[in-house]
């Protein structure tokens, strides 16, 4: 099976698994998947918390019926792997530990996402990317990874709610593609910075989601105060509402890129215009 085809593969089985999982949870009496998506929104620790121990032991359940070959195929498409920089640990139960934080993780997304009555919020608007973006297998491979990074993200300690609520937006978003999603208009970074008072380092990596286009770069600056400030540009990778694309750089290295970031101390800038847009 080619990469792009287990990937695509993976992304379907988990999405079927958290909307069975998100459909047990609505079955349960008590409205637990009400307190379990508004909980948290709404200061009631309580009954989120029951709730949650409740979502954590149906996706245990799920992730324990999957065989062997399917299990370590959804492995392989979660952020477990990148933690292991791409080892297979080649044992079940280490499978099922890193399937079952992914799936917990989407989950939860979901419920980040649904409004105080427990249903999934749309964009205003409900308008949807053109249909003239056009994307090669490979592409939706890179976006997907993209994806993941930016998941990992949301549990940054400190990170605003708003903040959180708007990089899942772009996680979807970027997960759906090939598939039409609904409109956003959002920007987020990851800047850190190396150096002291002498010479420094700082770097940046956007990832930018809007009607007209997809966009993913890195640039960076280096300054010392004897030849004063130079700022570059790395990679660049664009995807355009007409069909059109622009490619700077490698995609592999920007993930490397943002990946070491990740490791050090950084900070996230997160933008989102979608609704002022939606009212224009």
């Amino acid at each position: 099976m080619k990469r792009y085809d287990a990937d695509r593969l993976a992304e379907a089985k988990y999405r079927d698994r958290a909307e069975l999982i998100i459909a047990r949870l609505k079955s349960l009496p008590g409205d637990v998947w009400l307190h379990f998506a508004g909980g948290g929104q709404r200061g009631e620790l309580s009954a989120f918390e029951e709730a949650d121990r409740i979502a954590e032991q149906i996706c245990r359940e799920v992730v324990r019926a999957c065989p062997d070959p399917e299990l370590k195929l959804l492995w392989h498409a979660s952020d477990a792997l990148w933690k292991r920089q791409g080892d297979d640990p080649g044992v079940r139960a280490n499978w099922e530990e890193g399937v079952f934080q992914e799936l917990r993780r989407r989950v939860r997304y979901a419920a980040g996402d649904a409004g105080p009555d427990g249903d999934r919020t749309e964009a205003p608007g409900g308008a949807k990317f053109e249909a003239s973006f056009r994307f090669d297998h490979d592409d939706l491979v890179f976006l997907s990874n993209v994806a993941r990074r930016l998941a990992v993200l949301t549990a940054r300690p400190g990170l605003a709610p708003e903040d959180a609520k708007t990089i899942r937006r772009a996680v979807a978003a970027l997960k759906r593609l090939p598939e039409l999603t609904p409109d956003v208009d959002v920007q987020i970074e990851v800047a850190h910075r190396m150096g002291g008072e002498g010479f420094c380092e700082s770097y940046s990596y956007a990832v930018k989601l809007d009607r007209k286009r997809i966009e993913i770069t890195s640039s960076g600056s280096q300054g010392d105060p004897a030849v004063g400030l130079d700022s570059f540009s790395l990679e660049s990778l664009i995807w355009y509402a007409d069909g059109q694309t622009g490619r700077h750089g490698n995609r592999d290295i920007w993930l490397e890129r943002l990946a070491y970031a990740l490791t050090r101390d950084y900070a996230v800038n997160v933008t989102d215009e979608t609704e002022r847009r939606a009212l224009v």
